[in-house]
């Protein structure tokens, strides 16, 4: 029979840098949701920038990790 035992893993732990771009995507992520609502009620002719903004920011809240992962990544 085979061998059913698990490979012992190592421990992950998260570097100042990574809980530094989680402290900047989550705050990005937060300020997108507040451009949302804020966008109902910014003075006329501002809504439509001001809700892209919002979208943009959230966008970016998950682009910046993505990002960071990559330029980190030890397997090249």
């Amino acid at each position: 029979m085979s061998n059913t035992v698990a490979a012992k893993r190592t421990r992950n732990s998260a570097s100042f840098a990574d809980v530094i771009v989680f402290i900047i995507a989550f705050a990005l992520f937060v300020f997108g949701l507040y451009l949302f609502g804020a966008a109902f009620s910014s003075p006329e002719g501002t809504e439509f920038w001001v809700f892209w903004g919002g979208l943009l920011s959230a966008c970016f809240a998950f682009l910046v990790p993505i990002l960071y992962r990559w330029a980190r990544d030890s397997r090249r």
